[in-house]
């Protein structure tokens, strides 16, 4: 009888034991970052990643996000072609219409003998909804006035002189000429960087958010230069495709002469 018993939890171990290498013959970990874990849209989140296969060579190893607003998208796609691969990934929290959303990371390794392995994180992300933050009563004068005619959208309250500054800065100028506006203001603003505008007049803009601002763009026609403008329009713009951000016009003044002609406006920005 104890001969059986020794038998049998001898086998029960045995098999156990092929279970465990079988599993361990390639794994995905973490060696810093979390499983689960809580941020906030816009955040950055790191995670270094460790594969390995004992006894082969990785052929594949990919990162995917899930959610239910923008469903599965591929964030990483790549070949390692060996036993073990190690990247640091950094993770930017996306914003969505919602206050809270669950996001799935899956990390998944294959090799050449077919083994595979996945690790999924979880993240929980808040802060999707917020508005945007104001700046109000900014004004930026005609190119002619000999006054502060530009901004840039990294300080947008510091208005400057676009005449003075490195053209690399000006991300939004007032296009006031004397051969083809005479005294007028142009009522035209036009970029010296990569920033693209698209007038949107029936957008809320008391109800901007970094997911609104952004749907609301990218389903416009856009262009460099907006033409124009009076009180009230709203502009929505876009910096090297990812700094999103609106404009509201609330006054063009177009006085006598060129020196005293000036738009005045506030703007809300995604960081």
């Amino acid at each position: 009888m104890k001969n059986t018993i020794f038998i049998i939890v001898v086998a029960v171990f045995f098999c156990i034991s092929c279970k465990e290498n079988d599993e361990s013959k390639i794994a995905v970990s973490l060696k810093a970052g979390k499983i689960t874990q809580t941020a906030q849209s816009g955040n950055k989140l790191l995670f270094n990643i460790e594969t390995y296969s004992l006894y082969s060579t990785l052929k594949h190893f990919s990162i995917t996000s899930f959610d239910t607003e923008n469903g599965t998208e591929i964030l990483l796609d790549t070949t390692p072609n060996s036993t073990k691969y190690n990247h640091i990934f950094v993770y930017e929290v996306p914003s969505f219409s919602s206050d809270s959303m669950l996001v799935s990371l899956t990390m998944n390794a294959v090799d050449y003998d077919n083994n595979s392995f996945q690790l999924k994180c979880f993240i929980t992300v808040t802060g999707g909804a917020q508005l945007l933050p104001e700046l109000t009563g900014i004004v930026m004068w005609s190119a002619l006035s000999g006054k502060p005619n530009a901004i840039s959208l990294q300080n947008p309250s510091n208005v400057f002189l676009s005449g003075l500054a490195d053209s690399a800065d000006i991300d939004i100028f007032d296009y006031t000429s004397e051969e083809i506006h005479g005294t007028n203001i142009s009522r035209e603003l036009r970029t010296n960087t990569d920033v693209y505008f698209a007038k949107a007049n029936n957008f809320n803009y008391s109800k901007a958010t970094k997911v609104s601002v952004k749907n609301a763009f990218q389903s416009s026609i856009s262009d460099k230069l907006i033409t124009q403008l009076t009180e009230n329009d709203v502009i929505l713009f876009c910096l090297r495709d990812s700094i999103y951000g609106v404009i509201q016009i609330t006054d063009v003044v177009d006085n006598d002469g060129t020196n005293n002609d000036y738009y005045r406006f506030s703007i809300k920005i995604s960081s």
